[in-house]
């Protein structure tokens, strides 16, 4: 029987899942979702697959990937956007699918290094106060007790606690090497990838993928590969391929050197070195060349920090003028740009790193020498690592002044607060790098989203994945939502007056009176969202819960505190728009303050259109505005999650009224929206489809 077939069988009113699992409901679009994936499955290629929410996306791509595992032993990887996921996966619906099919079958679930306990690290922790002294001590009974040490799983006490301590018990991915690290059999991360290697389906991060498509044999070679949320595949490549050097990021190779600012010392590698290995050295070459290295580093430490300073000082963008948004920042396409021609301070912050990469490197030799048993050879590992850190800290502050490669793009940052830049570099385009390191290697690929079209098109998400232009063939598919949209839902456009916070804030205000429903807000900037929540504080009645994203806590606590919420209002940004779900009286009203197009300024968005342009191109058109229809149509997506859900979409922007390039965002909805002038009566429109409650006693506007 094809793959095809026993999807079909199983998914079927009389079938497996629909015998054993209670509760399961058949879908026809995800009966017809999992046959496209079965087919491209077992016949290789790239499928891009659309699912909007309630098709039972998961299940649709579970139930091929374990039957073709089983069957074949060919190995199938899966790649979901957050580690929240993967816990879901692997804890909830894996097991679940596997007693319904009555098969058994191992799988495991594999996550970046830093979420894994170092038994090292935690041996050497120590607290900061009795909350966190205690916490340690938690974790390390824990870790005693538990097979996995994922440090998602841990059941802090104390969770503010647990977040200050997690990084210092966690496995360091840059100071971690499972080759040279003394306690394999120990560590978390080793055990997790031994597991992984020996099993056929394992589920992994967007995150780990794309860090493991640089690393050879972080993760096993599969043979399939899923990937869900496919939409973020390509930012998460692009953060992991941007390069960057700032001054923390050299402080912190001081720290780890022992060398704190203000000329204190903190042990580190050259005081352990001069204890470990010195003593144990004879009198002759080795010891005296250690003993001068180990010397001569310690005083150049202090000079090195402050050449440094020289060069970042060199780097500090112009004042004049107020920071956007996003803080300062400025391209630059040659190390003259950048520098201008007195070069020297790069000269000398660039021997300093190679000088601390070689005399490391020759410290580590001295140490292995020395056999000085187990600490030793830790110290000798720790000493190579810190090396190559040097190394690479070189590297990419070559590549990132000099601005050589016209693949790339090259800017300075400088955030509001800080007084130092950063330099930054990334690629323009992530295609060919998503195509040569993840998508080109599998023999089968499925991408799948609820958002990856515009307008129908796939072909912006094709492009920015290196999949268009025959350069890899594939097939799309999209499939409706089961859901009853245009009756469960209004669509509402407010054409006020003021700029975007004075709009928000009457409307929000307004609809928080009249409704008494759930409100989220999706806004495109953290400035714009922090004055809503400022100048919506002075108008909302006392009684209604306001939070802001990152003002307030992190997006994940505040959702979590949100769906118990009755009559509360969100301010979120970015990972608000996308990945959190609320179903039901959690979130019945939508407000999106703008449509969501990037920063034309942002340096990345600048080199693409430029490149567009070249190949006589529109970059707006056949980029800009694609990319914020995604966008679009994520947020969009967190007010309908289930089948009896009802809800108000209120965009205040016109512009998705009477913009030439409305279409495709209209073609987003439902339905067409209803232009309203004034607040309140699109706050009466709103509580009328809801069924409107008792309305709130109004707050004066304060101005």
């Amino acid at each position: 029987m094809s793959l095809e077939a026993q999807v079909t069988e199983a998914l079927s009113p009389g079938g497996r899942l629909a015998m054993r699992w209670p509760g399961y409901e058949q879908r026809d679009a995800q009966l017809a979702l999992a046959g496209d994936l079965a087919r491209t499955i077992a016949r290789g290629g790239v499928l891009l697959a659309e699912a909007p929410t309630g098709i039972g996306k998961s299940v649709a791509y579970l139930l091929p990937a374990v039957l073709h595992a089983r069957a074949t032993g060919e190995r199938v990887l899966i790649a979901t956007a957050t580690r929240s996921l993967q816990d879901q996966l692997v804890e909830r619906d894996l097991p679940a699918l596997l007693t319904a099919l009555g098969e058994s079958m191992p799988f495991a679930c594999l996550k970046g290094k830093q979420n894994y306990v170092c038994p090292r690290a935690l041996e050497m922790a120590s607290g900061e106060g009795a909350e966190e002294e205690e916490v340690i001590e938690d974790l390390r009974a824990w870790a005693a007790a538990d097979d996995v040490g994922d440090l998602d799983r841990f059941p802090a006490p104390d969770a503010e606690s647990f977040r200050r301590v997690r990084a210092r018990v966690a496995t360091d991915p840059s100071s971690c090497n499972g080759a040279t690290c003394r306690r394999a059999r120990e560590c978390f991360w080793a055990r997790a990838r031994r597991r992984a290697s020996e099993v056929k389906l394992v589920v992994v991060n967007h995150a780990l993928l794309a860090r493991a498509a640089e690393a050879d044999g972080m993760l096993p070679d599969p043979d399939v590969l899923i990937v869900d949320e496919a939409h973020r595949l390509e930012g998460v490549l692009s953060a992991q391929l941007e390069r960057s050097v700032s001054r923390h990021r050299i402080e912190e190779l001081f720290r780890l050197m022992g060398a704190l600012r203000g000329g204190r010392r903190a042990g580190g590698l050259l005081s352990r070195a001069r204890t470990v290995a010195l003593p144990l050295l004879e009198s002759g070459v080795r010891r005296e060349g250690l003993h001068g290295d180990l010397e001569r580093l310690a005083a150049r430490i202090e000079e090195a920090r402050a050449d440094f300073e020289a060069l970042f000082s060199r780097l500090v963008l112009p004042a004049e003028g107020a920071a956007g948004l996003y803080g300062r920042r400025a391209r630059h396409r040659s190390m003259e740009d950048l520098l201008g021609r007195d070069l020297q301070p790069l000269e000398v912050a660039l021997e300093h790193a190679s000088v601390f990469a070689d005399a490391l490197l020759r410290a580590s030799t001295a140490v292995m020498a020395a056999e000085a048993g187990a600490v030793g050879e830790e110290l000798a590992s720790e000493l190579e690592l810190v090396s190559a850190r040097w190394r690479q800290l070189g590297d990419d502050l070559t590549q990132l002044a000099g601005a050589e490669d016209r693949a790339w793009v090259y800017w300075r940052s400088q955030s509001r607060e800080a007084k130092q830049a950063e330099l930054r570099g990334a690629p323009v385009w992530v295609g060919e790098h998503a195509r040569r390191l993840v998508l080109a290697r599998p023999r089968a690929v499925v991408l799948t989203s609820a958002t990856l079209a515009s307008d129908g098109d796939f072909g912006w998400v094709a492009e920015r994945l290196g999949l268009a232009d025959g350069l890899l063939p594939h097939e799309a598919v999209s499939h409706p939502s089961p859901f009853e949209l245009a009756r469960q839902m209004r669509c509402l456009v407010y054409d006020g007056e003021g700029d975007e916070v004075a709009i928000v804030t009457d409307v929000v205000s307004a609809l928080a009176r009249e409704t008494g429903r759930n409100i989220l807000v999706l806004l495109t900037a953290h400035e714009r969202m922090r004055r809503v929540r400022r100048d919506l504080a002075a108008r909302l009645p006392g009684d209604v819960p306001l939070a802001a994203q990152d003002v307030d806590g992190p997006a994940g606590l505040l959702a979590e505190r949100f769906r118990g919420t009755r009559g509360g209002v969100l301010l979120g940004v970015q990972s608000l728009w996308e990945g959190v779900d609320f179903p039901g009286e959690a979130l019945e009203v939508l407000v999106v303050a703008k449509l969501p197009f990037s920063v034309p300024d942002d340096p990345l968005v600048e080199a693409r259109g430029e490149r567009l342009r070249e190949l006589g191109r529109d970059p707006f058109r056949h980029d800009a505005v694609p990319e914020a229809v995604v966008r679009f149509r994520q947020g969009v997506g967190r007010l309908i999650r289930r089948g009896d859900d009802r809800g108000v979409l209120v965009v205040c922007d016109p512009r998705l009224m009477n913009a030439r390039y409305r279409k495709p965002f209209l073609a987003a909805l439902p339905n067409t929206p209803e232009l309203h002038r004034d607040a309140q009566k699109l706050a009466l429109d709103a509580a009328r489809f809801l069924g409107r409650p008792a309305a709130r006693p109004l707050v004066e506007d304060p101005s």
